[in-house]
């Protein structure tokens, strides 16, 4: 019992840090791009590593298996095998691609083991869900009324040095004054806001109030606070595409779909929280200038994605069977945007496009053979339709659930669990 209780105590101590990027980056040559540090090339340990290995080694002498089917056609794993070889040949970066592939490696393993180990995965993730929701976006509500990171702890959790006036901060204007969007512990809004969006869906989707027995009305309370919270975040953070998904699903939710719970009454909630959201936002100090900015977004930004997505069908076209070589978009971008007048070192905003450019034909082809180690989705299942069908969208427009941390250990666990 007791190394039951220590398996329980590791899986959720590794969930609970999953929102945070406390690491220590490496800076190799090959970490850079034109003489510049890249974060996206730079080999890092993460304390959620560390955490990481503690738990497999632990699950792994407990009752928890990495349970594997063995499969009778080896050709399959050396088809693998040889892919996996000439992408990390054909990349401009060796080591970037190698690296890449190391953590390919770690997100299938982590991804089986979630996948087999669903009890429990989900009891501690339904523990942690609230402290990533309310603690995210309570400290988004305090960069924006700030103007700035709040730095001490939170710099430690993840959180970068920030203010109003640096170069490159992401901004919003709320009637004509200017507002940092929300951070959290994410490298950019965005990022924060998809995280936000899942993570409310699946406390939603998982959260049986109607089914306690006991302190059911503290339930609710609880429920609709961590709910409150969500919208606040993903508001605060400021993305258009993952705003726009929320007010689709609540209207889907008033029409009769079911997220989660009924949410029959969920109007009048919302318009209650709306009225919050006005009181806070009335309270923050209006010393910022809006004039630079439309809207408060980036009036540039549809211009340099275009751009990206230009190069990346460059580079798909000269390399179009295998690829340019994992973690090599970034390696390979400059010569693709010399002569266009556009230098954004960004990774292309699409995660099929992106996938395509670094793998290629033969990637994507071999990943539809084998169904993705066998993995099986519950395609009638309209809550995990919902829950995928959100992950593509907010993919469509952006690139964070493949190339930052915190994105893709949420989306392991969540495939892990659909």
């Amino acid at each position: 019992m007791l190394g039951y209780g220590v398996s329980r105590f590791l899986v959720f101590l590794w969930l609970l840090f999953i929102p945070t990027q406390l690491g220590w980056h490496f800076w190799p040559e090959w970490s850079h791009v034109m003489g510049l540090r890249v974060d996206y090339l730079s080999p890092t340990l993460y304390f959620l590593d560390i955490l990481w290995v503690g738990m497999m080694l632990k699950l792994q002498t407990s009752n928890f298996k990495l349970q594997t089917k063995k499969s009778k056609n080896l050709l399959n794993y050396l088809i693998v095998f040889i892919f996996i070889l000439i992408n990390i040949f054909v990349a401009q970066n060796h080591w970037e691609a190698g690296y890449r592939w190391i953590r390919i490696f770690q997100w299938i393993i982590t991804f089986k083991f979630i996948l087999n180990n669903k009890k429990l995965f989900k009891e501690m993730l339904m523990m942690v869900l609230p402290f990533w929701i309310v603690g995210e976006s309570l400290l988004g509500l305090a960069q924006v009324i700030n103007g700035g990171s709040i730095n001490g702890i939170f710099y430690w959790l993840g959180e970068r040095r920030f203010s109003y006036i640096s170069i490159g901060v992401a901004q919003i204007s709320y009637l004509g004054e200017g507002l940092i969007r929300a951070y959290g512990t994410f490298s950019h809004p965005n990022s924060l806001a998809g995280f936000m969006l899942i993570s409310l869906i699946v406390y939603m989707r998982y959260q049986n109030i109607k089914h306690q027995t006991s302190n059911i009305k503290l339930k609710r309370i609880q429920y609709w606070m961590v709910v409150f919270c969500g919208i606040l975040g993903i508001i605060l953070a400021g993305s258009r595409v993952v705003g726009m998904l929320l007010v689709i699903l609540f209207l889907y939710a008033i029409r009769g779909g079911h997220i989660g719970p009924p949410l029959h009454k969920i109007m009048g909630t919302i318009l209650i929280f709306g009225g919050v959201i006005i009181l806070i936002f009335s309270l923050i100090s209006n010393n910022y200038r809006i004039s630079d900015f439309v809207g408060g977004w980036d009036s540039e930004g549809m211009s340099k994605r275009g751009g990206l997505m230009v190069a990346s069908i460059k580079m798909i076209g000269d390399n179009p069977l295998f690829g340019v070589g994992a973690g090599n978009f970034l390696v390979r971008l400059p010569e693709y945007q010399r002569n266009s007048g556009v230098f954004w070192l960004q990774p292309v905003h699409n995660i099929i496009i992106l996938i395509i450019t670094e793998f290629g034909i033969v990637g994507i082809l071999i990943l539809i053979k084998l169904q993705t180690l066998n993995f099986k989705l519950q395609i009638k299942n309209k809550k995990n339709l919902i829950t995928l069908g959100i992950i593509l969208v907010t993919g469509m427009v952006d690139h964070y659930w493949l190339t930052l941390p915190q994105n893709i250990w949420l989306l392991c666990v969540v495939l892990g669990m659909v």
